[in-house]
């Protein structure tokens, strides 16, 4: 039987990071720079490797694939060394988001996977100091270590999820997010957008780029729920 794969973002809609990406990111970077480094590139939204790559080419480094890694390396070094500034700042969980994955997880036959812009390493550490144990599942998602796209990191999360054996289309994946590029995303890719209003866009922009569903927070359990398996009524399992 076909699966039904909800794919969540992390950053303002599973939690709130305070800010805690571009503390870690600042200092590596200057480790690099030989100074204070220039940090006004875009941030929200988008995946760790663009945001590297676009502050290299800001404070005039050449932006190689080996000196991008080299960042992100240090920048997941300096993450895992200091996961309690994240909590310290006033980070954490949001409001209904371990409920809502609870309520999801009670559905038979939707697994729960990732897509974000965070790093691996990164995104790992963010869950576990948020206190998500498990859910959503890492092993089905895709991550910003590699891709500058969001559409990337939802066909990915579709490759990993069907390498472990789910039967899985993009009709059949819901993305959860805060941003017009989780929607772009999704929609890029053929999968439902549910958005939620958590982060800095409004409800009215989440639904001009064209969310299937947006809602004001997690914390109406129901009413995610049914936003996710609405999906599943437009597109059908096979055996269903």
């Amino acid at each position: 039987m076909s699966a039904l794969l909800v794919l969540w973002d992390l950053d303002l809609t599973l939690l709130d990071p305070a800010g805690f990406g571009s503390r870690m990111i600042a200092p590596a970077l200057a480790e690099m720079v030989g100074g204070e480094p220039v940090m006004d590139v875009s941030f929200a939204g988008r995946t760790d490797r663009a945001i590297c790559t676009d502050l290299l080419g800001r404070n005039g480094i050449d932006p190689r694939e080996d000196l991008v890694t080299t960042l992100l390396h240090a920048v997941a070094e300096r993450c895992e060394a200091h996961g309690q500034d994240l909590l310290d700042a006033g980070g954490g969980a949001l409001p209904g988001a371990h409920e809502a994955i609870a309520a999801l997880a009670a559905v038979d036959g939707l697994h729960q996977g990732i897509v974000t812009g965070n790093m691996r390493r990164t995104a790992l550490l963010k869950l576990r100091v948020c206190g998500f144990d498990g859910l959503p599942d890492p092993r089905l998602g895709a991550f910003g270590d590699h891709h500058a796209d969001r559409a990337d990191l939802v066909r990915g999360a579709l490759t990993t999820a069907r390498a472990r054996g789910l039967e899985v289309s993009a009709e059949r994946a819901v993305v959860i997010g805060d941003h017009v590029h989780d929607v772009r995303g999704a929609l890029d890719v053929g999968a439902r957008c549910v958005a939620v209003a958590t982060g800095r866009v409004s409800a009215d922009e989440l639904r001009s780029a064209g969310a299937h569903a947006v809602l004001p927070s997690l914390t109406d359990a129901d009413a995610l729920l049914s936003a996710c398996l609405a999906h599943t009524r437009a597109h059908p399992s096979p055996a269903d």
